[in-house]
């Protein structure tokens, strides 16, 4: 990794406090090693640094500890990124908005459902940066899936029960905390953000359209898509608004399979998930991750099969643990969470044309936050190259008469 990635003051003096802090038989660092902890094309809002230290013990015996550092993208002047703002909106999340909920449990219920790493912090900080320090997961065997396999229907149906837990103690926090602030009640589904709301639609739909003729649609799905294309921005902010008549959860808003982590058993069963990269959450429907997850992780020949059987597996979850949490408002029966995804299956039309073609994309040298983001010409043939790719090809020219069937394009 270059000096432009790792800063200077990412060195081994920095972990001396924290190591004395966490271990008391801690002597001396006599390794220490930062490299990449994402793959090229596999982050694009912040630098993710995989920190591994040997350390003598005071019994001169040796250990190995591994830490996750995660610090803000900087542009070409040095300055702040244009998406700081969400790297804190993360840091508050790992810092005080999680360990709520994850009390709740502790003070309702008999389980204790962790939804994220360790967060630390260092004793002292003698450089003024953001920054998000965590335990490396894989030291406790926790490992990322495949994102271009996909999941199996046992991998799904684990993540929908942690989904389920989550989604319950956020409800159960709005009644007993109070309203959250309202960063996580509007996120960025706001009237300050619409250019940039326009824009990114229209980055995106260009392309989009131009690549859609591979897709093999009839004329008749080919104008309906093309005119609802043309609605984006709207419905995207009539998707941000909060109905108090329904369930809201606080989503995390980014839950696709490299946002979470799997820890197996011997026997290859799932013991537990883990979620990681909260930049993005959203107090609202549950719509947002459910769509999020199941148009872009699954994999294919289960994905559409069995899409109404997860809504029902989740369903059954999030009834049972917001029992569990003596949530005193009623929980929505499966007719009524069913008709809150199609008032809001926008976000299904979103996953798959944004997230899934990100997800199938073999790892490339173009995978970069211009080019996601980008209007320029290098971002939209980037753009056309993950529409034509051939594992894109096959899934959304099955999803999108999919989605019009189900009058989720309508």
């Amino acid at each position: 990794m270059n000096k432009q990635t790792v800063p200077e003051w990412v060195n081994k003096q920095l972990f001396v406090g924290l190591l004395e802090q966490t271990h008391d038989d801690f002597k001396a660092i006599t390794n220490f090693a930062t490299k990449a902890a994402t793959s090229e094309g596999e982050n694009y809002l912040t630098i993710v640094l995989r920190n591994q230290i040997g350390m003598q013990l005071k019994d001169d015996s040796e250990k190995l500890v591994s830490y996750i550092l995660k610090i803000p993208l900087v542009n070409e002047s040095g300055d702040d990124h244009e998406f700081h703002d969400l790297f804190i909106a993360e840091f508050q999340m790992y810092d005080r908005v999680i360990p709520e909920l994850e009390a709740l449990y502790a003070q309702n219920t008999s389980i204790a459902p962790s939804f994220k790493p360790l967060h630390l912090k260092f004793p002292a900080m003698t450089t003024k940066c953001d920054y998000i320090l965590l335990e490396d997961l894989r030291t406790r065997g926790y490992t990322n899936a495949e994102r271009t396999v996909g999941l199996q229907q046992l991998e799904v149906e684990a993540v929908l029960k942690k989904l389920a837990q989550w989604h319950a103690a956020s409800a159960k926090r709005v009644t007993d905390l109070g309203e959250y602030e309202q960063g996580l009640r509007e996120s960025y589904f706001t009237h300050e953000h619409l250019k940039l709301i326009e824009g990114f639609n229209m980055s995106f739909t260009v392309p989009f359209l131009e690549c859609m003729q591979k897709y093999d649609l009839d004329p008749g799905q080919l104008l309906l898509i093309s005119d609802y294309t043309s609605r984006l921005t709207d419905l995207y902010m009539e998707f941000g608004d909060n109905d108090p008549q329904e369930l809201n959860v606080l989503n995390h808003g980014d839950f696709w399979c490299n946002n979470f982590m799997f820890k197996y058993t011997d026997s290859g069963e799932v013991e537990d998930v883990c979620f990681v990269d909260f930049q993005l959450p959203k107090y609202g429907t549950p719509a947002q991750d459910l769509f999020c997850l199941l148009m872009t992780s699954p994999k294919f020949d289960i994905k559409l099969k069995k899409f109404d059987y997860f809504i029902e597996y989740y369903h059954r979850q999030l009834v049972e643990h917001l029992a569990l949490l003596k949530y005193n408002q009623n929980a929505p029966t499966l007719s009524q969470l069913r008709a809150n995804l199609r008032r809001n299956s926008l976000w299904a039309f979103i996953c798959a044309q944004r997230m899934l073609p990100i997800v199938l994309m073999p790892p490339d040298e173009g995978s970069n936050i211009g080019n996601v983001m980008g209007d320029s010409e290098e971002a939209s043939a980037f753009k056309r190259k993950m529409f034509q790719s051939p594992a894109y090809v096959q899934q959304i020219k099955m999803i999108l008469p999919w989605l019009i069937e189900r009058s989720y394009i309508r």
